[in-house]
């Protein structure tokens, strides 16, 4: 959140791939008050995020039913838009961060935290064994079903990477694209500025 610009006036936060609602919490925790539009495509997961105290209108929220691969939103309409653990779902990325530079107003800005792929292959894989392991352990624990999170190590196996996405990102035209590792690079914060 400290990442995100100052506010503005007529300024609004869209979140995609909001799933349960962390990060319209989280803005609201740090004292964020623009209108943010929290958007998803699962209908289940926006009304676990009302379970969590974010029920749509209230505090200036609003979860809208929509898919990152067809952004419903107009061009120039956000100041930030925030992605937390989505940006290796979408079918075309590149059309996806086009897409979400052109829902930026000029020097807005788009921040993503998500899983990445680590440079050293043997680390990687015991990202990739931990993740599996963990997430089969949370997925019986908490679903009854040890599959829930498998779909975690599936996606980074067809990720292209922290490197590729800096070039995705130039590529569709943010300016001061930055992608920084966390963790020895299995967390990545991904920023782009709309110039």
């Amino acid at each position: 959140m400290a990442l995100l610009p100052e506010p503005r006036e007529g300024g609004r936060i869209l979140d995609l791939a909001t799933g349960t609602g962390e990060l319209p919490l989280l803005a609201r925790r740090a004292g964020r008050t623009e209108p943010i539009v929290a958007l998803d495509r699962n209908r289940e997961m926006l009304k676990r995020a009302g379970a969590k105290g974010l029920r749509s209108g209230q505090e200036g929220v609003s979860f809208v039913v929509g898919d990152l691969n067809s952004l419903p939103v107009a061009e120039n309409a956000f100041d930030a838009v925030l992605m937390g653990y989505g940006l290796r779902y979408p079918v075309d990325l590149l059309a996806t961060l086009t897409a979400i530079r052109r829902a930026l107003r000029p020097g807005g800005v788009f921040l993503s935290l998500d899983f990445g792929l680590p440079d050293n292959p043997w680390y990687r894989r015991l990202c990739f064994a931990y993740l599996f392991s963990a997430g089969t352990l949370w997925g019986a624990l908490l679903h009854g079903h040890p599959a829930t999170y498998w779909h975690i190590v599936e996606s980074l196996r067809a990720y292209p990477g922290q490197r590729a996405l800096l070039g995705m990102l130039e590529d569709a035209g943010f300016a001061r694209a930055v992608v920084a590792d966390r963790l020895g690079g299995i967390a990545v914060i991904a920023m782009g500025e709309r110039g």
